[in-house]
């Protein structure tokens, strides 16, 4: 039998596509047809074919025979490699094919540039979990199934050491009053600092009383910071819902009713896997609005490389709700992964 990996051609989206949506249905047999539905509305077949042409897509295929019996689907972001999905038809497993895929995907990341790379994956999910572990993942953070409905492993291999433009890491927030944006800054940077960061952040108000805009900027970093204002962030987050030409960032999530799910050609940096329902998700979710800073935390403190087993929320979040916000937290930070 001969086995190739290659990169995914338009020809065989398809195939692969409905290989993945095979997959969820054998991972999540006992959840319901709309959770399945959660998961594979992420990769429709026109979408997948769209962002072959993305440098930072990394989609591949291995191939049994000309057969496509095994695919992973995964995302270059500020020198982090993250594989989203891995799997391999049932009738190929035990043969070592996802030895191979996971090792040109971790050739790629290298190529790359990459410091490091990361996943999620299932603890009942025995094999995936000893197959990263002998690729060098280690378990980074278990989040407990009561947060999210079943539980989850991230895990995280180390590349090379961090490299010095990301050891210090800068945040623009942005949202609309009532977004809870003073809120969410005030927490992460409260986090970064108990965690051993030096940390700066400023806050910038419209100057209307009630409504209007609010920002936040952030810097932190192992060392001292020596100038704590600039220009263009490393990762922008903006909840408002119309585009905000002042987000300079070079990694942006973003509400996606701000682009209408549909990828306006502007200036901001936002893969598709970052344009976030970060307000239907809440209301759906936890039946309340006011969650959306909280899901925005957690994607936040996922995309920056915070392990928030280590985090004392009771410590930063007063007891009214504090449940609730952490259960957001710990769902925006798995989102999408």
């Amino acid at each position: 039998m001969t086995f190739i990996v290659e990169r995914l051609r338009e020809s065989d989206v398809e195939t692969v596509v409905n290989l993945f949506c095979h997959m969820v249905d054998e991972l999540h047999a006992e959840s319901l047809e709309v959770e399945r539905l959660h998961f594979k509305d992420m990769y429709p077949v026109e979408e997948v074919k769209k962002r072959l042409d993305n440098r930072d897509c990394i989609y591949l295929v291995g191939k049994e025979n000309e057969v496509v019996v095994g695919f992973v689907f995964a995302w270059i972001s500020e020198g982090v490699g993250n594989i989203h999905w891995m799997g391999i038809a049932p009738v190929c497993r035990n043969k070592r094919y996802g030895d191979k895929l996971l090792d040109e995907t971790i050739s790629i990341f290298m190529n790359r540039g990459c410091y490091e790379a990361k996943l999620f994956t299932y603890p009942s999910e025995k094999i995936a979990y000893h197959l990263f572990q002998k690729h060098g993942f280690k378990e980074a953070a278990f989040i407990d199934k009561r947060f999210f409905g079943v539980s989850i492993i991230h895990m995280v291999r180390k590349i090379t050491p961090v490299p010095e433009e990301h050891r210090t890491k800068r945040i623009v927030l942005v949202g609309e009053a009532g977004q809870g944006i003073k809120l969410m800054a005030h927490a992460l940077a409260n986090i970064l600092a108990k965690l051993g960061k030096e940390v700066a952040m400023n806050l910038v108000y419209d100057a209307t009383v009630r409504g209007g805009n609010i920002r936040a900027e952030i810097v932190f970093s192992d060392e001292p910071i020596d100038v704590p204002l600039f220009e263009e962030a490393d990762i922008g987050l903006q909840l408002s819902k119309a585009l905000d030409p002042t987000v300079h960032a070079k990694h942006v999530l973003i509400e996606s009713s701000a682009c209408n799910m549909e990828c306006k050609k502007c200036e901001l940096r936002c893969p598709v896997s970052d344009r976030i329902p970060f307000e239907k998700l809440a209301v759906e979710q936890f039946n309340n609005p006011i969650f959306v800073n909280m899901i925005a935390l957690g994607r936040l403190l996922s995309k920056i490389g915070i392990n928030i087993e280590n985090v004392n929320f009771a410590a930063e979040f007063p007891p009214q709700f504090f449940d609730e916000n952490v259960k957001a937290i710990r769902y925006g930070y798995t989102y999408r992964d």
